[in-house]
């Protein structure tokens, strides 16, 4: 491979790297030495615990036995609850992708600040319950966990770092797309440790704004060079520092951003280097999560490149990374069950020993004599009859409890499920069945399809003066809690427009929004986002206006879809709250209106068990578009049924189909 002179600057920060393993061990070796040669459980503890803070980013594996060891030694020595440890334990799972058992041990934390009144580790759990949602893919709630940790902070007058903060709300803002309030919340990171003279931490506020300049190069044409230039010049930066404070995971992540900018300006091979330096780093030290990123940029590189087969192999291996990461959690819990039992099955052995010996203890008394052996063979009889009496009466005892328990058991769930059946058969008076909709709207074909008994979606139909009105609905949840739910909106629509005759979607939904926020008495300040997503329609045979609430719908037209998009905000309490917008389309003869919900496109299947998403649901719907309009219904749910195999159904799912 042949690179550049200019180019000399990756491979010198890829070499050095391995340095940091030289420099890393030394102070491990200062570390382990002061553990061999000390005799108080206190020095020793607290080693561990600096030698698990020293490895966290580079060797997280490691750092987790140093931690575990930490625990143990400090817990010899006094039962007092160790805060920092158990947080730096939940921050080790984080960082190898076992979110479950990141959130057991800061929850573990959080309990216990929050009953002793520790506002430190308080901000601290609200950081790390921030990171953790920015891993699941879940921005916002992470920015409400982060502007949790500042308020927290501010009010309890506590020291801290807030450039720290402020690049974590930077990343959420980044991963929802709002790339200037991403910037806006960088710069106040890097000025924070410029004041405070951070070096530590400058690293991520210079690799954040290459970020930045990165995605407005995708989504602004003007100045794109001065984008991917302004991108590099700050990535290079912060790749500098990230090495000064011998950062693995800061230096991986900043070498892949790195790869993505020379993606840009096709320099392919370099881009490769760099993406193969990423990825030995991440893979060396066991970061799955990074490790799926770097697998998204080969696919974005190939895919440049032209080079289908190579992009779609790490397409591949991105997808089954993510989904064994998503497992991972569930496999935890397995493998304590299994040591459980293994537990278990120690003890029944350890008393087949005990048993053993008592039977030789027994043997040997045999050379008492007959006598004794007589006596001791009448006592031991004895005790036996009356142990077997006693268990036996007890088992019995147990059986009949057991059994009664059972019988309440199943009374209670008999009891359960014939409530949520009524509640079924309430909420299926308040969804008009598609053969009581075709009584008013003839070519209508509706395929729906509850996860549970009841059902978080639901669709509505009006007919006001010369136009239908029609809604698709997914409430928040699912089962009971999204049936609810459902209730609220089929009864705040029926409010709106069949008592008060509004007509207009956009005013609709602005009235519908108000109806349900009131009916849940929410707030600003509430921490329940509950609401739904809605796709509302009011139509004749020659036009049709659309408003939608996180919901799009397609116009299928001579074998071509037209999509037709909603406002990004839910029915419910969001950062938005704007007015609902209005979309107006002229309709001819023969066109489909199609309404989905999101339990559709998200249900998984297929042999590699991914998403079906909204690409194949596209291909069905053309591929059926000659059909009549049943037969179009029926053959798409029979593809979804084929498409699921022997996965469970994740979601609810609804989708309508209307023609003109």
């Amino acid at each position: 491979m042949s690179l550049t002179l200019k180019n000399k600057f990756y491979i010198l920060i890829v070499f050095v790297f391995l340095s940091l393993f030289s420099v890393s061990n030394n102070r491990n070796d200062s570390l382990l030495k002061i553990i061999n040669t000390s005799l108080n459980d206190s020095i020793i503890g607290e080693t561990y615990y600096y030698l698990a803070f020293d490895n966290a980013l580079n060797n997280p594996k490691q750092s987790l036995i140093y931690i575990n060891k930490s625990i143990f030694y400090l817990k010899k020595k006094s039962s007092r609850f160790y805060y920092g440890c158990y947080l730096k334990k939940a921050e080790i799972f984080r960082l190898l992708g076992n979110l479950d058992s990141s959130l057991f041990y800061t929850n573990l934390v959080y309990a216990q600040a929050l009953k002793n009144n520790k506002y430190n580790y308080l901000s601290r759990c609200y950081s790390e319950y921030g990171l953790v949602s920015i891993t699941q893919g879940n921005p916002q709630k992470a920015i409400e966990q982060f502007t949790k940790q500042l308020t927290t902070i501010k009010k309890n007058k506590l020291s801290s770092n807030f450039s720290g903060i402020y690049n974590n709300i930077g990343i959420c803002y980044g991963n929802k797309g709002d790339w200037d309030m991403a910037r806006e919340y960088f710069l106040k990171a890097l000025n924070d440790d410029k004041i405070n003279l951070r070096e530590v931490t400058l690293g991520n506020d210079y690799n954040n704004l290459g970020v930045v300049f990165l995605a407005h190069y995708s989504i602004d044409p003007l100045k794109p060079k001065f984008r991917l230039d302004s991108a590099k010049k700050y990535l290079k930066i912060g790749l500098v520092y990230r090495y000064k404070e011998h950062d693995s995971i800061g230096i991986a992540g900043s070498l892949n951003n790195l790869a993505l900018v020379e993606n840009e300006t096709s320099n392919f091979k370099l881009a490769l280097f760099i993406a193969d330096s990423a990825f030995y780093i991440a893979k060396l030290n066991g970061y799955k999560k990074l490790q799926v990123e770097i697998y998204d940029t080969y696919d974005q590189i190939y895919s440049k490149m032209g080079n289908y087969k190579m992009a779609y192999e790490y397409l591949n291996k991105k997808n089954k990374l993510n989904f064994d990461f998503e497992k991972e959690g569930l496999n935890n819990n397995i493998q304590q069950l299994e040591s459980e039992i293994q537990i278990e099955q120690k003890q029944s052995q350890l008393l087949e020993k005990d048993l053993a010996l008592t039977k030789s203890e027994q043997q040997k008394q045999k050379q008492f004599g007959i006598i004794i052996i007589g006596a001791m063979l009448m006592i031991a009889l004895l005790l036996f009859l009356f142990n077997f009496f006693k268990s036996n009466k007890l088992l019995k005892s147990k059986n009949l409890l057991i059994s009664e328990q059972k019988h309440l058991i199943e009374e209670k769930h008999k009891d359960i499920t014939d409530s949520i059946t009524y509640a079924h058969r309430i909420q299926s008076s308040l969804i008009p069945s598609q053969s009581q909709i075709n009584k008013i709207v003839k070519n209508i074909s509706i395929f729906f399809q509850p996860r549970d008994i009841v059902s978080g979606d639901f669709y509505w139909f009006s007919k006001q003066q010369n136009l239908t009105i029609f809604a698709l609905a997914d409430c928040t949840g699912h089962g009971v809690p999204g049936a609810f739910m459902s209730i609220i909106g089929i009864n705040q629509l029926n409010t709106v427009v069949n008592e008060k005759g509004l007509i207009q979607p956009s005013l609709i939904l602005n009235e519908l929004r108000k109806g349900v926020v009131n009916s849940l008495n929410s707030s600003s300040d509430s921490d329940k986002k509950d609401g739904m997503d809605i796709a509302l329609i009011s139509f004749n045979d020659e036009k049709l206006s659309f408003s939608g609430a996180n919901q799009s719908i397609y116009i299928l037209r001579n074998k071509e879809l037209i999509e037709l998009k909603g406002n990004k905000q839910p029915i419910g309490l969001s950062d938005n709250n704007v007015d609902f917008s209005e979309v107006n389309f002229n309709l001819l003869k023969q066109d489909r209106i199609i309404l989905y919900s999101d339990g559709l496109v998200d249900q998984f299947g297929g042999q590699d068990g991914k998403k079906l998403k909204s690409k194949n649901l596209k291909i069905w719907l053309i591929e059926t578009a000659d059909l009549k309009l049943e037969e179009q219904k029926e053959l798409i749910a029979n593809k979804l049924n084929t498409f699921k195999q022997n996965f469970e159904q994740t979601d609810d799912i609804t989708l309508a189909i209307i023609e003109i």
